[in-house]
Formats: C-alpha cells, structure tokens, sequence
C-alpha cells in the first residue's frame, strides 16, 4: 500500500534532518567522508573484495534516507571492477529499508551537495520508486549494482528476506537516527533477524557506541569492536558475525526457494519457449554469464501469444490490498523500468511502444462503484493510478468521451514480437546464448553420472537430446500438452484480437483505453481491438463470431460516445492460447510432479505448521507460466524472481508474494484439505 513520506527541512548547512526524530540524514562535517569511515572502511569492504572468491557480493542497510550510502559504496564498487576486470567478483547486490521514504524533490536537494556523484545520482533519481511498501528492485548495469529498496518498517520487512541456510548478507551497514532519537529501530528483533540473514564471516559497521546496540549484536553472535568515530563522534563499533550455522531444528517447509542447486557462471541451462517469459529467463540468466541453449518449436519466436502485434502494458489493481493487486502493482512498476532500459540499449526504432497512460473507463454502476472505492481508499500513490474527470480523459485519449474512470499515467503499449527480438539479441550480445529453433520439447528425465553433478537430459520431439545442469521450461499454452505439467492446475483461454483499420474517428486515439476489453492507439495503420476469453479453448483459427463479440463489447462499454458504432473492420484479426491459473496468479519456480510429494505433507490437514514441513527435494528442472492476459506486466519480475532463486541471490519479492506464486501453492492446498489425489483437471 502507499507508504508515510519523511517530512524532512534543512539546516543552516544545507544538511537535510527528518522532523519526525529531530536528527540529520548525514553528517555536517561531510556525508560522504562519513560513510567511508564508517561503512566502507568498518566493514573493510575494499579489501575484502580483493580476497572474495564469489560472483556477488550482498550489503544490507537499515536506513536508505538520502541514498548517500548506496551512492558511495556504488561509486567504490565500481572503481573496483575498472581496476580488477578479471576479477570473479562481478556484482553488487545492496538491500536497504527505509520506512520513510524521501520525497524525490527532496532527495535530489540533498544529493545536490556531492558534485562527484552527480552523475550517480542521476541514475538514483530516474529510477528511484514511488512510495509504495515492499521491495523496489532496480539494476544499475553500468555500475554493475543491484538496488533493492525495501519500502516500510525494518522489523516487519527483515522477516520477509528469503535467506539460504547458510546466510544471505555479506556486510551490513546499520545505519538509521541514533538509538536516542529511534529506539524503535534498534531492538532485540533486529538483531536476531540480522543472525538470521549473515553468513558466517559477515561484518557490520554503525556510527554509534551505544550500549544497547553493542549488548544486542554480542548476544546474536556478532564479536564486536570499538573504533575511533567520524568526526565529533568519539567510537563507533565494528564487527563479524561467528556464530556457528548450524542445521536449523525449524524446516523451512515446501514454500523454500533455496532447495535447488545453485546456479554459477559457466553453467549450462536448457530454457523451452518462444516467447515474452523464455526471453526474459534467457535475459537474465545470460547477464550472470550462464550458458543457455532456448529451444523453441517454431521456425521463428513469438509464435504464440506473444506474437500479437499490439498489447495493453497496464496492472489490474483493486480497491483493497491483496496479495493480487500487490504482485499487480510491483510487477508493473518492475516491468516499466525495466522496459525503459530495453528500449534504450535496443535503439531508437527497434521496438515499437508508446507509455501513453491507460484510461479505465467507467462504464457501468458496478465499475463506478469499484472505482469509487478504490479513490476513496487511498491506497495506491497516484504516480500509479488516479481519478480522471471525463474532461481529462477526452484531453488525454484526444477523442470524445462522456465516461470518467481511472488514469494509470505509466502504462501504455507495446510490440510483444519486437520485445521479444530485442531481448534475445540483447541476451546473444552477451556471447553465452545460442538458439535451437524447431526444436519441440517431449520430455526430461535427471542423469547421474559418477563423479559428476546432477544434471538433466531434455528430449525432443526431432529425436535431439540435451544435457544441462538446469531446465526451464516456459512452454506457454504448450504445457497443456506436456506430461511435466499434468500435477498442475492449468487453465488454457483463447483470445482474438482484432487489427481494425485506422480511421475517423479513432484515428485521433491517443491513449490506451480500457473496459471490458481495450482499444489502443494506431500501430502500423491498425489499431488492437480485443479480447475474447474462451476457456480451454485451444483453436487458433479466427473466427468471425469472435470479431462480432469484440466489437460487440466495445459498442456496449462505449454507447453513447459515437467512437466505434460506425467503425469498418476488414476481418484482419489473430487468436492465440493464453495459459493461466485457477487463481489467476502466474507460476515461477520449481517445477516436479507435485501429486507424488502429497504423502510428505500430509500432517498440514492435521494442523501441522507449513514451516516445520520439509523442503522441497532438489529437481534440476523449473518454470515460468500461466502469465495468462497480464504477462507485459508480470512476465519481468517473475523471471527476475525465477533466476535470483535458482542463482542464490537474494529475492525481489517478500515472502508473502514468493509463496502466492510459487508452483507448490496447490499442493499445498490441497493437503491443508486433506485432498491427496490427483486434482490438476479440477475447475476451482
């Protein structure tokens, strides 16, 4: 939900200081001299990277304020990998809470007073999220850092990191208003959670002495020293975390992310598919230098649903919090900035978009009172989605509309073929990717071979075989068909969409609009009119009876605004199969025969808590599904989701969202019934 801004005013230094604790976001004397000392130097990060043997290394931060710490240990990374290009330390990931986040007006002021950061903070600020709780996930390639900015109270968002067995932090900067001015913060429960979340050898620097803060980390096991401060400060403390981590006695139960092998640089992945999900897995994978072969059963890629031509790029949000409209709202803030970098890499022309807004139109009693709520309860910024007066929409759209609705600014539309194209060329750049066209997946089976790790053989149709150490499979509607998928509960929709002729008076659109269907702006002298939803409909073949609904449900959501009653349509249309869920929510994870694991689980209908269940076993194998109509929203957060799982990094998302999306949830249901047999053909 919309998250509490920090009511901030500056000193006479220029020095920004939060009115709520009374205490500055960094100090007078100069800020960034004080994070060297205090956490570039406390946790004697410059040297420790010159001795790390890993791929990443992962800072945590309780106070993001300013960014100035973020700022600084980014500009020290980067300098780091310029002077150490061969070094395998690749990538810093920085996680940081803030429960108040900084006005962007505000956060650019402070900033101003560090020239030699400028162009740093840039990059911060066009990126930098809209005030919404949870995880705000945001890449800084050219500086080779992974942002996550955590949105909300530090005590209620620790315990939502997924962490290995083994730790997820590698250094921590406690940070945050001094123990005096927040005790709120610094608590028993912060320090258990930070034993919880470090490796064994983690470090931890803090600008302050304070006894309760040394009492509570020597407690978790954390051996602390005290150093000279910054500035007027007169100690600081120090540490490494050394207790010994040992086997939990809590199971981590069948929701944990971590039970597959990790992923490293130089292994070979199998990835299935043709379209938005395939690429977008094969994307990332290739950018932690992983080797990955995508097959997919076509002679070129999109050749499902993500081959139209056209798609509404907008979240569906609704008036109260769920865990659908949170996954919604992240998802497509995800998806923006991440499309924004596609783009640009991609160059001018090469994928066809415009993030002209989305208009939800009011267009019956029903939605006008869902919109109402959702206005009246306030629980989205209005960066994100807001009220529209019929006057703002007819200025917006540039046609005449009588509705009012609801505006999402950031939305719009986009080629899905040329995105796809762009992500593949952009992944094959990186010179780890090859494709193997015609190549219609069958099936999989584990090999173990003495002296060598697990891996897995993908058989094909055409009679290849495929060894790699992982497989994803991203079939879309082709999982259907596929006997990997028979433990799910896949639900298969046809949609066609209509390509209408540019004319009067829809020629003049100039923004998405949306009811029960949507209508965008002219691409190629056509504008997408859709969509029809036939269940387990698998035909592909366009129908002249889907074009009359499509038309059909527009006229009806529209009557009265003369825009498209008169309209002349040549036929020209395209339907495709969309793959979804009973729920509605996409799939991203591990991908086994789920109805053979029920017997494990079958003390969750007796009232036995999911955590203390077990682990999933290791299977070499995952996917990427069901992204059913909303997959230019979900489809790149999930593959983010997927391939931080599968590599050990630490996750996008909280625990919440990890579980409502994970390929386990039905199971799991089913056993908390007491339903162990087979129940993937069932409708809900």
């Amino acid at each position: 939900m919309k998250s509490p801004q920090a009511q901030v005013h500056f000193n006479d230094n220029g020095i920004p200081v939060a009115s709520q604790f009374d205490d500055v976001y960094f100090s007078n004397d100069s800020g960034i001299d004080e994070t060297q000392h205090v956490f570039i130097d406390g946790n004697d990060l410059l040297a420790r990277w010159q001795h790390w043997s890993h791929s990443q290394f992962v800072i945590a931060e309780t106070g993001f304020g300013t960014g100035l710490n973020f700022l600084v240990v980014m500009q020290a990374f980067a300098q780091f990998r310029r002077e150490n290009p061969t070094h395998p330390l690749k990538r810093l990931h920085f996680l940081t809470t803030e429960k108040f986040p900084l006005p962007k007006d505000d956060m650019a002021r402070a900033l101003s007073a560090f020239p030699s950061l400028s162009g740093m903070v840039t990059a911060l600020l066009n990126q930098y999220p809209l005030a919404l709780d949870g995880c705000h996930r945001r890449h800084f390639s050219d500086y080779s850092t992974t942002l996550d900015l955590w949105i909300g109270d530090v005590h209620h968002l620790l315990p939502q990191w997924h962490s290995p067995k083994a730790g997820l932090i590698d250094a921590w900067f406690l940070d945050g208003f001094a123990p005096s001015k927040n005790p709120d913060m610094w608590t028993d429960n912060l320090f258990s959670q930070m034993a919880r979340l470090s490796k064994v050898g983690a470090t931890f620097g803090t600008f302050t002495a304070a006894g309760v803060v040394k009492r509570g980390l020597a407690a978790v096991g954390f051996e602390i020293k005290k150093r000279n401060g910054f500035g007027r400060k007169r100690d600081m403390l120090t540490g490494v975390f050394n207790a010994e981590k040992t086997p939990s006695t809590t199971r981590e139960g069948p929701y944990y992310r971590y039970n597959q092998s990790p992923l490293y640089a130089g292994d070979s992945v199998i990835v299935v598919g043709s379209g938005l999900a395939a690429a977008l897995t094969t994307l990332a994978l290739a950018k932690r230098g992983i080797k990955v072969t995508l097959c997919h059963d076509k002679a070129t890629l999109a050749s499902g649903a993500s081959g139209n031509p056209q798609g509404g790029f907008y979240p569906q949000l609704h008036s109260q919090v769920s865990l659908a409209s949170r996954l919604q709202a992240h998802s497509f803030l995800f998806a923006r900035n991440f499309y924004d970098d596609v783009i640009a890499q991609a160059g001018s022309g090469k994928v066809s978009h415009d993030f002209c807004g989305v208009v939800q139109l009011n267009f019956n009693p029903k939605v006008a009172q869902r919109q109402q709520k959702l206005i009246e309860n306030s629980v989205w910024p209005e960066g994100l989605i807001h009220y529209a007066s019929s006057d703002f929409i007819c200025q917006k759209a540039q046609v005449q509309l009588a509705q009012d609705g609801l505006f999402i600014p950031q939305g719009g539309w986009l080629s899905p073929p040329e995105l796809v194209a762009a992500l593949i060329e952009q992944a094959r750049a990186l010179g780890c990717v090859s494709l193997l066209p015609m190549h219609t997946f069958s099936h999989y089976e584990r090999k173990y071979l003495e002296g060598e790790k697990p891996s897995v053989l993908a058989h094909f149709d055409n009679g290849a075989t495929l060894q790699a150490k992982h497989l994803i499979l991203a079939l879309g509607a082709g999982a259907v068909a596929s006997s990997s998928f028979t433990s799910l509960p896949l639900r298969p929709v046809r949609g066609q969409v209509e390509a209408i002729p540019s004319q009067a008076p829809i020629n003049q659109l100039a923004t998405v609009l949306c009811h029960k269907g949507y209508m965008t702006p002219a691409y190629n002298h056509r504008h997408a009119l859709g969509s029809t939803y036939g269940k387990n409909d698998l035909d592909i073949e366009v129908r002249s009876e889907d074009t009359q609904q499509n038309l059909v449900t527009h006229q009806k959501a529209m009557e009265g605004n003369n825009l498209v009653e008169q309209l002349t349509h040549d036929g020209t249309a395209r339907a495709a199969t969309r793959l979804g869920s009973p729920d509605h929510q996409p799939l991203s994870g591990m991908l086994t025969n789920y109805n053979a694991l029920k017997s494990r689980y079958e003390g969750l209908s007796l009232g036995k808590p999911l955590h203390k269940e077990c682990a999933l076993p290791d299977e070499p194998v995952s996917t990427l599904c069901c992204l059913g109509s909303r997959g230019l929203t979900t489809a790149p957060l999930m593959a983010e989701l997927l391939v931080s799982e599968l590599t050990h990094a630490p996750l996008p998302l909280d625990n919440d969202l990890c579980r409502g999306v994970h390929p386990a949830r039905f199971m799991v249901r089913d056993c908390i019934r007491g339903i162990m047999g087979d129940t993937s053909n069932e409708n809900d």
